[in-house]
C-alpha cells in the first residue's frame, strides 16, 4: 500500500537499499494495525487500490515508529504525541 521509496524517506533512509526486505516487513505490520483499527476491510478503506492519504500517514507513523524502536522496552520515557496517529484513524474507523 505504501510507498517503500516514501517509507525510506520518513525514516531518513532514501540513500540506503540494505534493509528493503525490513522496511517491507514493517510496512506490512504497519498497514495491517491501521485497518485493524478502523474495524474495516482493506477492501472497504481502499480507493482504487489505494488507503486515503490520512491512512498512509498514520502507516508512516506507525512503520517509523517500530524502525525506531525495535525492540518492546525503552531506556526513555516515551510519550504519544496528541492528536496524531489516533486523529488520522478515527475519522475512518467504523463503530459497530
Amino acid at each position: 500500500m505504501v510507498n517503500l521509496e516514501l517509507f525510506k524517506k520518513h525514516i531518513q533512509m532514501d540513500d540506503y537499499n540494505g534493509d528493503d526486505e525490513y522496511l517491507l516487513h514493517l510496512l506490512s505490520v504497519a498497514e495491517s494495525h491501521v485497518i485493524t483499527a478502523t474495524n474495516r476491510s482493506f477492501e472497504e478503506l481502499t480507493i482504487d487500490g489505494e488507503l486515503p492519504l490520512e491512512l498512509q500517514q498514520a502507516v508512516l507513523l506507525i512503520g517509523g515508529h517500530f524502525f525506531a524502536n525495535r525492540e518492546a522496552v525503552s531506556k526513555i520515557n516515551m510519550n504519544e504525541v496528541p492528536y496524531t496517529i489516533q486523529a488520522l484513524i478515527k475519522p475512518f474507523r467504523k463503530l459497530a
